[in-house]
């Protein structure tokens, strides 16, 4: 379903005008393939790009050399209509889920937002049983993100990505601001929805 080929990512900088430009390596000649209902994890130390490379597999940062294949389709050779067509496909849930939600809006039009991009119908149906799946209390639909707990907030986040029945799921370091026990929670969800669909 994916395959990395060679992925690489640099940035040329110039400390000073009058300096050469010099090269920033995030990371070099990345390769590896995921298979549908597999779960891929990628380890490293902080700073080793593994955000870089979750932007780049969803269009959000460009490589600077190598391949993203999805489905046979080379991602970033595709013009930017076909890429945000195969959004809906592949979605991504950022690290701090309170700063990525809209702050201005209630939990309900955030994920009412997410179906209307893809031009779905409003399905209320649909995100009540999600709430149900993830032990989310209704009464959160009416709330704005910054009154959500971090826990509420990153499920939030992976029903604003599952109401579109993506077939790719990334999600970067979900838990890394949770404790111990939420992060269980959120994991023991994921799998569970994985084995059910």
């Amino acid at each position: 379903m994916l395959k990395v080929c060679n992925l690489s990512k640099f940035y040329e900088l110039k400390k000073h005008w009058y300096l050469k430009k010099e090269r920033h390596i995030i990371f070099d000649n990345i390769n590896f393939s995921l298979n549908e209902n597999d779960n891929l994890i990628i380890l490293g130390k902080s700073g080793a790009g593994k955000s870089t490379l979750a932007r780049i597999l969803c269009f959000l940062e460009d490589p600077s050399e190598g391949e993203v294949w999805y489905e046979n389709l080379n991602l970033h050779k595709l013009d930017k209509n076909k890429q945000r067509l195969l959004r809906k496909q592949i979605q991504y849930c950022f690290q701090d889920q309170k700063m990525a939600l809209n702050p201005y809006k209630k939990i309900k039009s955030l994920i009412q937002d997410g179906l209307e991009n893809f031009n779905l119908q409003k399905n209320d149906d649909l995100i009540l049983e999600f709430f149900d799946f993830f032990n989310l209390k209704k009464q959160i639909l009416e709330q704005k993100p910054y009154e959500l707990s971090g826990g509420e907030a990153t499920r939030v986040g992976i029903i604003r990505a599952l109401v579109l029945n993506p077939k790719l799921l990334i999600l970067d370091e979900i838990t890394s601001a949770l404790d111990i026990k939420t992060s269980k929670e959120i994991l023991t969800f994921l799998y569970d929805y994985q084995q059910k669909n």
